[in-house]
């Protein structure tokens, strides 16, 4: 069976230390994969070498999509944005100044596309384009909850909104592939019960894949179809959620004598 993401034996240096080391992992088309471990274990060092903010010392990071095989070990961030693998990042990174609808509409201008001459003599076509972009962000923000706020800027919502703001731009990229760096981090029990509700919605009606960092286990127990536990750079154990909360190693790791 060919996977949509393979990832074989990557490793990053930086200097003397080897922040990933040997990593092998794969994903499925979607799937809902979390990444686990303790602080410091090269969790978000690895989600940087997958979406290409930083690129690999050694090892071979491949797409196999539409029938074809890309190999991304090399490409940069807005190659493989481009190949359909998108991201949110443990501190949220909106344009802060920018209004809700600005923010998405920002990310949509790598999926459309206009020539140089189009956009300067504001032909025909350029303002059918902005007038697709508005009226899918205008969907996108509606179906999450967020078309009272398109108005407002960034800076001024609360923090759980930021977050889900920050989600649905990462959507309006029509990803393949989701990317969610510690998406609960901050949240109360409130906002990441609803945050939980959001991610579960996002995988099956966008059937996309999402591959998820989290400390917060019980969103990750509810949520994973498969986790690989991330300790000193290498993977301690991969499985079902089950396998993971029984493994002896990931207990001692990281999950502690007193997980249920």
């Amino acid at each position: 069976m060919e996977h949509l993401l393979q990832v074989e034996h990557v490793v990053r240096k930086f200097g003397g230390l080897t922040a990933v080391d040997d990593v092998s992992l794969y994903l499925n088309e979607h799937e809902l994969v979390a990444l686990i471990g303790p602080n410091g274990a090269g969790k978000t060092t690895l989600f940087n070498l997958l979406t290409g903010m930083v690129p690999a010392t050694s090892g071979v990071i491949d797409l196999r999509t539409n029938k074809q095989k890309y190999d991304l070990t090399h490409k940069n961030a807005m190659q493989i944005a481009d190949l359909g693998l998108s991201r949110t990042f443990q501190n949220i990174r909106l344009f802060k100044n920018l209004s809700v609808m600005e923010n998405v509409l920002t990310a949509m201008t790598s999926k459309y596309k206009e020539g140089f001459m189009t956009a300067v003599l504001r032909l025909p076509s350029f303002y059918r384009t902005e007038q697709e972009m508005k009226s899918e962000a205008h969907q996108l923000l509606e179906i999450f909850n967020l078309s009272a706020e398109e108005q407002t800027l960034a800076k001024n919502l609360p923090y759980g909104i930021q977050r889900r703001l920050e989600i649905v731009r990462a959507l309006a990229t029509h990803p393949q592939i989701l990317f969610l760096d510690e998406p609960a981090a901050g949240m109360n029990p409130e906002e990441t019960a609803d945050l939980t509700d959001l991610i579960k919605y996002i995988q099956e009606q966008f059937k996309i894949t999402v591959l998820l960092i989290e400390h917060d286990m019980s969103l990750v127990m509810n949520l994973a179809q498969r986790i690989y536990v991330l300790d000193q750079g290498k993977v301690l154990a991969s499985g079902e959620p089950a396998q993971i909360k029984a493994n002896p190693q990931v207990i001692k790791a990281y999950l502690g004598e007193g997980a249920d």
